[in-house]
Order: structure tokens, then C-alpha cells, then sequence
């Protein structure tokens, strides 16, 4: 067989989908082959460099068509033999790239199809045109089978997986979770409700704003992790929201944190928002592997990898009342009850999200197309 050597094309390297794109180039690289992303940067470029894998300098623009323009001459020296794409946009480039130089490809699913403009609508359907088509959870590929029921044959779900040597809480040691309550300025004897999800999108963040007025407890802390410390049109948004619900100094934006195992170790709960809009959440999988209860909105991807009323708790889709009622749920448990609870959401993440059994799915997807 020979060895992967591959191009992931992806919209950035930021965020949740950057953290994939890292550990496919990872996983091929150690499978002897080699690992390039195409992109246009981002806050993760240095860790892969770090893996050894290539990069390729996309333009910064939303149009595919100008980011495809010269990236076959940019790409000709990097001996390839298949292509990932990561998004829509990546797709439209992947297609025309393959068929330039005479490969297969594969389309990641991030998400479902929610394109409601002709040009969108054209832009997402390439990835129905993909040798492999891989759904990151089986929400995701229920919306791709209702859609494109004659390709269906060519569809894999395989859900991301997170290292397990990583967020396992037995090796986080005391120091760091009280370094980085200094660091987020954490009030003393706060029950923390966290939020991690850099702010590259509107994800319903202000839903959890709403719910925090609503649950008006003066021993909760909410912290909106993942700002670049840029502020972006999202940020300021959010803040006239906190101040206009009279929450400063209860719910604050934080910066985008490295070490994620010591800052799910600050948390009693761990929220994300975006219902139907979202194919999958790691945060909801890292942090029942930290043995963190988690609530998360109902329709998505992130509610498929929660065990209702086991590791976590639904809440209807943007319903803050709701909301505050699954996080007042998750506050109010015995300890013993909370140590049941963390036992059951690790041996679930274990079970369905290790990157081991992950990988191994992907890397057999790979060689099914080059052999």
C-alpha cells in the first residue's frame, strides 16, 4: 500500500475543524505519509508546522473562486495523491484541484447544509461530488442522505475524536486549575458555568446571556471562552448584551485558553448553544472525558453526543428559560450524584470519541481511495 500524501483544504486554522485538520495531518504523518493544508493561516499554523506538514498560504477571502486561482502551481512539488476538503468553499477548490491533477478527494462534513441563496446552495453541493464524503456525526449524515439520497453509498460517519491521554483530569494537576482561575480572574467560591467556542460565528451565545439574567444567582460566574483578543463585531455585541442585562462581573468574555483540561476542571458546567445549526461539538465530548456535566441545546449534532439525564441535560433551541432550568439541573447535583455522573460521561467519551478508534476509520477511508 502506498503512503497517504495528502492535502486538506480548509477555511482557516482556527477553531474546532483547525484542531481535526491537525490530527489528520498527524495521523497520516505517523502512518509514514505526509500532511499539507491549504488555508489562509490562523492561531493553531505554528503547532502544524511543529508536526512537519507543509502549508500553503490561501488568500484571506470568502470567494472560492479567487482562493482556488494558482493553487495547482502552488501545490505541484508537494508529490500529492489525495485531497480533504473542510467546508463548502474548500470543496468548490478540492473539486476543480482533483480534477486538474487527477485525484481523488474527500468532503468532510463539518455541519449540515444550510445554504439558502442559489450561489450558496451550488457552493455546498460540491461536496455531494466527493469520491468519500465523511459526516462528523450522524446528524450530519441524516441531512446529507435526505438530500443526496443516490449518493448515500459513498457516505462514512466517523465523529472527531479528542485525545484521551490529554483531557483525562487524573494527570491535571491543582497548580495549573488555580494559575488559570488567577489568570481568568475567577471569583473565590464561584460556581463556574463555561462556555468554550472561539468567536468566529453567532452561535446563539446571547441565548445563554438571557438564561444567566434568568437564573439570577449571585454565586454564578459565567465565562465565554475563546476570544482572539481582537475584538470582532461578535465580541462587542455580546458585551452590550452582558452590560444591557446588568451581568458585568457575573458573565465575562475570556481569551482563547491552551490548556482546556485545567479550564474544564474550573467548571461545575460546561455549556454550548446552536442547536440544528451545529454538526458537532468537541467541547461537549473533552469535556465529558473531563467528567464535567454538560447542557447543550436540543436538533444538532452536540445533543447526539450527550446521554440525556446520564452525562448532561437538552434545552430546547434558543429558549433561555429553558436553558437556565438544564444548568440549574446540572448546579444542583449531590456530590454523589455529580461523581456518578463524571464516571458515566468518561466512560461514554472513552467508548464513542477516543482519536485512536477515529483515525483508524479515517486512515482506512484514505487507502480505500488511493489503492
Amino acid at each position: 500500500m502506498s503512503p497517504v500524501k495528502l492535502l486538506q483544504i480548509v477555511p482557516g486554522l482556527s477553531g474546532s475543524a483547525a484542531r481535526a485538520t491537525l490530527d489528520t495531518a498527524r495521523l497520516v504523518i505517523g502512518a509514514g505519509g505526509s500532511a499539507a493544508v491549504a488555508s489562509p493561516g490562523g492561531t493553531m499554523l505554528p503547532d502544524l508546522l511543529r508536526l512537519r506538514a507543509r502549508h500553503v498560504e490561501l488568500p484571506v477571502t470568502r470567494h472560492p473562486l479567487r482562493s482556488r486561482f494558482g493553487l495547482a502551481a502552488r501545490v505541484r512539488d508537494l508529490d500529492l495523491n489525495l485531497l480533504q476538503s473542510r467546508s463548502p468553499s474548500a470543496a468548490w477548490m478540492a473539486r476543480a484541484l482533483a480534477r486538474r491533477l487527477k485525484l481523488k478527494w474527500v468532503a468532510t462534513l463539518h455541519r449540515p447544509f444550510v445554504a439558502t441563496g442559489l450561489v450558496q446552495r451550488s457552493v455546498e453541493r460540491r461536496q455531494s461530488r466527493a469520491d468519500a464524503v465523511i459526516a462528523v456525526s450522524e446528524y450530519v449524515a441524516q441531512d446529507f442522505r435526505r438530500r443526496f439520497p443516490t449518493r448515500a453509498d459513498r457516505l462514512e460517519t466517523i465523529p472527531s475524536g479528542i485525545d484521551l491521554d490529554r483531557f483525562d483530569p487524573a494527570i491535571v494537576r491543582a497548580e495549573r486549575v488555580i494559575k488559570l482561575a488567577a489568570d481568568l480572574r475567577i471569583p473565590d467560591g464561584a460556581h463556574v458555568v463555561l462556555y468554550p467556542g472561539r468567536f468566529v460565528e453567532d452561535r446563539g451565545q446571547k441565548t445563554l446571556v438571557d438564561a444567566m439574567k434568568r437564573l439570577d444567582r449571585e454565586d454564578l460566574f459565567c465565562l465565554l471562552l475563546g476570544s482572539a483578543g481582537q475584538s470582532t463585531s461578535l465580541e462587542k455585541d455580546l458585551e452590550r448584551a452582558i452590560e444591557q442585562a446588568g451581568l458585568n462581573g457575573k458573565v465575562q468574555i475570556g481569551p482563547y485558553v491552551e490548556d482546556m483540561p485545567a479550564a474544564y476542571m474550573l467548571a461545575d458546567v460546561v455549556v454550548t448553544t446552536g442547536g440544528a445549526r451545529q454538526g458537532f461539538s468537541r467541547t461537549m465530548v473533552e469535556a465529558q472525558a473531563m467528567g464535567r456535566p454538560v447542557v447543550c441545546e436540543q436538533g444538532g449534532g452536540a445533543a447526539e453526543a450527550i446521554r440525556e439525564g446520564v452525562t448532561g441535560w437538552l434545552a430546547p433551541e434558543r429558549d433561555p428559560s429553558g436553558l437556565a432550568q438544564a444548568i440549574s439541573t446540572a448546579l444542583s447535583l449531590s456530590v454523589d450524584r455529580r461523581t456518578e455522573l463524571a464516571r458515566a460521561a468518561q466512560d461514554h467519551a472513552r467508548t464513542r470519541y477516543g482519536l485512536a478508534q477515529a483515525n483508524r476509520r479515517l486512515l482506512e477511508v484514505f487507502e480505500r481511495l488511493i489503492a
